[in-house]
């Protein structure tokens, strides 16, 4: 086989290894938008954790922090987790002191809107709900 053969033969199939490497490195990532419609701070604390499994429950969280937002604004927490099913455990505070809600919403991966964001409001009585 010529030299010029063998190199313009393995050279496309370089290139097409490289551009794959690339879809592998990053796995998607899981984003929260939260509005706020009422017209009081709210805190948000969260977790994020894999359904009930092996795991002990810290081998299971991916994610625990609060989100702030202001009276009629939006807070956004990039990257929070990969793209895969989990149970959100969320207590709502208004004034970052007294608790209004406490719950939970499952996620999967697909929930989410066309930008990676799972989107939540706060009505103006205080109530949390996913979009």
């Amino acid at each position: 086989m010529k030299r010029r053969t063998l190199v313009l033969g393995v050279a496309p199939l370089c290139a097409g290894l490289a551009g794959c490497s690339g879809l592998l490195s990053d796995p998607p990532s899981l984003s929260l938008v939260v509005f706020n419609h009422s017209e009081s701070p709210y805190t948000i604390e969260l977790t994020v954790s894999r359904p009930a499994g092996g795991d002990s429950r810290s081998d299971a969280r991916a994610f625990s922090g609060q989100i702030s937002v202001e009276p009629g604004g939006q807070a956004f927490r990039e990257d929070v987790a990969e793209r895969r099913p989990y149970l959100i455990e969320y207590g709502l505070f208004e004034d970052n002191s007294e608790l209004t809600e406490q719950d939970h919403v499952h996620y999967y991966p697909g929930d989410e809107d066309e930008s990676g964001r799972l989107t939540f409001d706060i009505d103006p009585s205080g109530n949390l709900t996913r979009r």
